[in-house]
């Protein structure tokens, strides 16, 4: 995950439109998933405060599920489960003072899912928190691999056995339990296709599509 948004931001940094000036790209470690709504308000504040500062996206890289992104340490603010947090009274209380045409995007696994036994879609129900009114959300529609492309399953052995991650961009792209194989350089089969992230505003789903649309070094 730490690469992940490592090349998260090296790919906003390289963007045609990115102004250095204006725009400023943060990687914030965290812990505690409720550590999010404390971090962005806090970052608005320190650089001018609401009506001169705004938000084009919050990126979440973290574990996740059905429920939604899981920190790492014991949930602060109305936990959903000891690691997850509730929209109401959790992600509801995130002021993020979005810029337009903004977007909201968990790339740890399932939290769009396409699992018959999924419970709900966590980025359909956040859509329709009023605090993420016309927001883009994005969620993985499945379990989250690294890979070296935003729209292809492409890693390596090395990567395979937790190694190597300072070679290359690396992606979180959903994929299948079965397809790690496939995906390993050196063996003589074709990258598996990943399964696509899903996008809603609104509580409405406007896509299902490839991270690629925003989240590519190839388009720097």
């Amino acid at each position: 995950m730490y690469f992940a948004a490592k090349t998260r931001r090296y790919n906003i940094e390289n963007a045609s439109w990115f102004n250095k000036d204006e725009h400023l790209v943060f990687n914030v470690p965290i812990q505690d998933i409720a550590e999010v709504v404390k971090t962005v308000l806090s970052s608005i504040e320190k650089r001018g405060g609401v009506g001169k500062v705004v938000v084009k996206e919050i990126s979440i890289f973290s574990h996740a599920w059905f429920d939604g992104p899981t920190g790492s340490a014991i949930c602060t603010m109305a936990p959903e489960s000891e690691k997850q947090m509730k929209i109401d009274g959790g992600w509801s209380k995130l002021e993020a003072h979005w810029a337009t045409d903004a977007r909201f995007v968990m790339f740890g696994c399932n939290t769009a899912s396409d699992d018959p036994q999924a419970t709900r879609s966590f980025a359909e129900d956040i859509s329709k928190s009023p605090n993420f009114r016309d927001v883009e959300i994005w969620g993985q529609t499945g379990p989250a691999k690294p890979s070296f492309y935003p729209d292809k399953r492409d890693s390596s052995a090395l990567r395979n056995v937790g190694t190597g991650w300072s070679v290359n961009a690396t992606y979180m792209v959903a994929g299948t339990d079965v397809d790690g194989f496939a995906a390993t350089r050196g063996v003589p089969l074709n990258s598996p296709t990943p399964l696509p992230m899903k996008k809603y505003v609104n509580g409405v789903q406007k896509g299902k599509i490839f991270q690629s649309q925003f989240n590519d070094h190839r388009k720097n």
